[in-house]
């Protein structure tokens, strides 16, 4: 029995924290480093508790127990200072990024709807980016009844006694979804959530004190502040933490903080994997020891084999071991942590037959459930599960699952509530993911919400995605492209990144941009039997994603049919 089917020894995050600071005062458990190696800030578990102390003292003076604190930090350590005192008053957190002063324009949206949506009492941050918020005050609702709280400025405290400890149902946060295929929701955990799913993954990735974190992740994901910083909180080991553009400016940065710090725990989305395998030079892997990396998770989106195996070789001559890597799954309706496999197993990778049996494709397999969780394949119309093997829409149940989305009831009732036909007695959380189970082993297809129907035939976006990229990879970007279906007359658009020269110029003479379009448009052709009715090139960065990695094809579309794509080169098919 694994062991996180035993009684958990934490009821609340706030015990956790209590406990890491009088059990390891001295532990130096978070560090955060600049360009893989410079250490530039770093807390040992006895000072994050008089931290958190201090704060909490404030919080809960300031009548916010039970309310909700919007978090506004850049990446560093402050910001899990801030979301630690929260959860241990008793505050509701609501974690979210700043928005990028070069950006706003796109990037407020996003944070005045959460603002709107949480509608928290309270405002933390570190006094720099407060003082940024506050010049945009006249945009939040209600700002100036709010309390506002630079934590950098707060003392510690020795002792602390809550009028209100949390207890297991006690919410912690509100953890706001990647919004991938739609707009952000507020998914509401509770502190039993948390302790379960840290749990979970603790005997998954078989964490002990021994073990040590390097996380790229940004904090305010789910992957990156539960998996990344409770993780080793929870377990009781040391976590080198480091900014995601850090690791997107310089990929190797990331290898090498596992490298110098003697990472066994590290990992992230399928495409940063890619990224080190394209961008980190041959001249460098001699300079890079990864034999210590015995967890390499990688989650978030699809896996393909491919880019897993080309990584393992390229890394093989640092040490790296394709057995390392640990395919899972998960989102945040369920904490985080779905399935996975066995730590020392290598991946499970098999070529099953999809698309009504006919067409054999190489999956990576996201192992099982937990004990004490379920996973089903359901048929999403006739809520009935599917025959083994067949392809429906993953439906969970289990202690990680969230009780729903913050103040949206029908949608709550419509995710979480999910009942299989004739059977009322379970609820289960629909998941919006397609998937399947061959010889007790999850494969995750897609997204319901992202099927391409062509024709009368389902298609999954990214296997036309990856067709489109792989017909010439020395001009387009892996993992950076869009397909999706005009609304009218449901025509192929494929949207691709194309990559900077050596020069970093990114323009593309015309002729050059004919012969990528029609090696896209070939490609997919032969590969899908699909002709395209548009081939779009654009320069790096422009397809939209989430924080997580995840391509935001809906957005993408918005943004063709709109026009606002910036159109390096294109096809359209005639007539």
């Amino acid at each position: 029995m694994e062991r996180h089917s035993q009684a958990p020894r934490f009821r609340s995050l706030a015990e956790i924290i209590e406990h890491a600071g009088r059990e390891q005062p001295d532990l130096e458990i978070y560090r955060f480093v600049e360009e893989g190696e410079r250490v530039v800030s770093s807390l040992t578990c006895g000072q994050l508790l008089r931290r958190v102390r201090g704060i909490a003292s404030l919080l809960a003076a300031s009548g916010l127990v039970g309310e909700r604190a919007l978090l506004l930090y850049p990446p560093g350590l402050e910001f899990l200072v801030g979301f630690a005192a929260c959860v241990y008053a008793g505050v509701v957190a609501v974690p979210v990024y700043p928005p990028d002063p070069t950006r706003l324009e796109k990037a407020l949206p996003l944070l005045l709807g959460i603002i709107q949506n949480s509608r928290p009492r309270a405002i933390l941050g570190d006094s720099m980016t407060l003082g940024l918020a506050r010049m945009l005050a006249s945009e939040i609702e209600g700002a100036d009844e709010k309390v506002w709280l630079a934590t950098d400025e707060v003392a510690e405290s020795a002792e602390l006694e809550l009028v209100r400890p949390p207890s297991e149902e006690t919410l912690a946060f509100l953890q706001y979804t990647s919004g991938s295929t739609g707009t952000p929701k507020g998914v509401v955990l509770t502190h039993g959530n948390l302790i379960h799913n840290l749990s979970v993954i603790q005997a998954r990735f078989e964490h002990t004190r021994q073990s040590r974190g390097v996380i790229w992740l940004p904090s305010y994901h789910d992957m990156g502040l539960i998996g990344g910083i409770l993780q080793p909180l929870y377990a009781g080991f040391p976590v080198v933490l480091m900014s995601p553009f850090d690791f997107v400016k310089k990929p190797i940065n990331w290898l090498r903080a596992i490298s110098r710090f003697r990472a066994t725990t590290s990992g992230g989305p399928a495409f940063s994997f890619d990224l080190c395998t394209r961008n980190v030079p041959d001249s460098e892997l001699e300079k890079l020891d990864l034999s210590s990396w015995s967890v390499a998770f990688v989650g978030s989106d699809m896996v393909r084999w491919e880019g897993l195996s080309a990584f393992s070789k390229k890394f093989a001559r640092c040490g790296f071991r394709v057995e390392a890597f640990y395919p899972c799954y998960g989102l945040a309706e369920s904490t985080l942590y779905v399935s996975g496999g066995d730590k020392a197993a290598a991946p499970v990778v098999r070529s099953i037959p999809v698309q009504d049996g006919r067409e054999q494709q190489v999956m990576v397999g996201c192992g099982r459930a937990s004990a004490d969780s379920e996973l089903l394949i359901i048929e999403p119309d006739t809520r009935t599960p599917v025959a083994e093997g067949q392809v429906g829409e993953i439906w969970a149940r289990g202690p990680s699952v969230a009780l729903g989305y913050w103040e949206n009831p029908e949608l709550s009732e419509e995710s979480f509530g999910a009942r299989l036909a004739g059977d009322d007695s379970q609820r289960y959380l629909r998941t919006g993911d397609l998937g399947l189970i061959h010889e007790g082993e999850l494969f995750i297809t897609g997204r319901i919400k992202e099927v391409l129907k062509i024709r009368g035939k389902n298609h999954f976006p990214r296997d036309i995605e990856v067709t489109a990229e792989d017909s010439d990879p020395q001009m387009l970007r892996r993992g950076c492209s869009a397909a999706f279906v005009t609304n009218d007359d449901a025509e192929l658009i494929v949207v691709v990144e194309v990559r900077k020269s050596d020069g970093g110029d990114v323009a593309l003479p015309e002729v050059r941009a004919a012969a990528i379009c029609e090696n896209v448009r070939s490609a997919i052709t032969a590969s899908h039997g699909l002709s395209a009715a548009g081939v779009v090139l654009v320069p790096p960065g422009t397809v939209p994603k989430t924080s997580s990695g995840k391509i935001r094809r809906v957005a993408c579309k918005d943004m063709y049919l709109s026009g606002e794509l910036p159109v390096l080169g294109s096809w359209r098919r005639s007539g």
